[in-house]
């Protein structure tokens, strides 16, 4: 089981900074269509509340035609994105509030389609736009989102101590949670002086990165929430030894958002 798992993992890395680095903008965009609207929207079906799955592929292939159609508009991502980002922090003081949203009532099955949904397409945007912009920034979010994991794994095994929200995911310690907040702040800003075509300053990055890894964490913990009230181990098995897209584009699904909008308020004059 652990050598799938870290077949899988090598073959999703490796295959993901190809296509962030090599493919067209356009290419990639539809790529990441493929990924997260497609293939992410069946997973969406089945945690909102739908179990047929020729419904959960017409809700994929709507969410999928709905990414084309602003892809084709040209709509103005920073508007959208700042409407998903609002979604997103009603979607972290749910979490505060973990037994509502276990009824399959028709309107909550609605509202967690249109939700996860949201949140699906924010993400394909999101990215679409920075690897537009520049696979390094990318890359750069990808770092924070492996800091804060590594940071939380490491610190969370050394000290244990409180869960961080037993309800929703009994594995998690807020220990774990601070180790990876400070490490995505301490080591993003390195990677940052690496980086090429880097827009933020040092302690404006660290800053950021401390937030972003913030909202990751939330984003986890919002997936593990559906999936519990769902009684789901994973959102699917399309990742072997991983579970699903949504298991672990959880947190890059929140991250996006703010990160994009972070890039979109500064001064894009080294990205020229």
């Amino acid at each position: 089981m652990l050598r799938l798992r870290v077949l899988t993992a090598l073959v999703m890395v490796t295959g993901g900074l190809l296509a962030v680095f090599l493919m067209p903008s356009d290419a990639f965009a539809i790529l990441v269509a493929l990924v997260l609207p497609l293939l992410g929207g069946w997973e969406a079906a089945r945690l909102a509340g739908v179990d047929s799955a020729p419904a959960r592929w017409v809700y994929a292939l709507g969410l999928t035609a709905l990414a084309a159609m602003i892809h084709a508009l040209s709509l103005n991502p920073g508007w959208l994105l700042t409407a998903i980002a609002a979604l997103w922090l009603v979607n972290l003081a749910w979490l505060s509030r973990p037994g509502l949203g276990r009824s399959l009532a028709p309107p909550l099955v609605v509202f967690k389609l249109f939700n996860l949904g949201a949140v699906l397409l924010g993400a394909w945007v999101g990215l679409s736009l920075l690897q537009a912009l520049s696979p390094w920034l990318v890359l750069l979010l990808l770092v924070i989102i492996a800091a804060a994991d590594t940071g939380a794994y490491f610190s969370g095994r050394h000290f244990g101590g409180a869960k961080l929200a037993p309800t929703i995911s009994p594995g998690k310690t807020r220990a774990g949670a601070l180790g990876g907040l400070l490490g995505a702040a301490i080591l993003t800003p390195i990677a940052g002086m690496l980086v090429p075509l880097n827009p933020f300053q040092p302690f404006a990055l660290a800053a950021l990165a401390f937030a972003v890894a913030m909202i990751s964490i939330g984003g986890d913990l919002f997936i593990s929430l559906l999936k519990r009230q769902r009684d789901l181990k994973d959102t699917s098995a399309l990742l072997p030894g991983h579970g699903g897209i949504l298991d672990r584009f959880d947190s890059m699904a929140a991250a996006v958002p703010f990160f994009t909008l972070a890039v979109l308020h500064v001064s894009l004059e080294p990205l020229l």
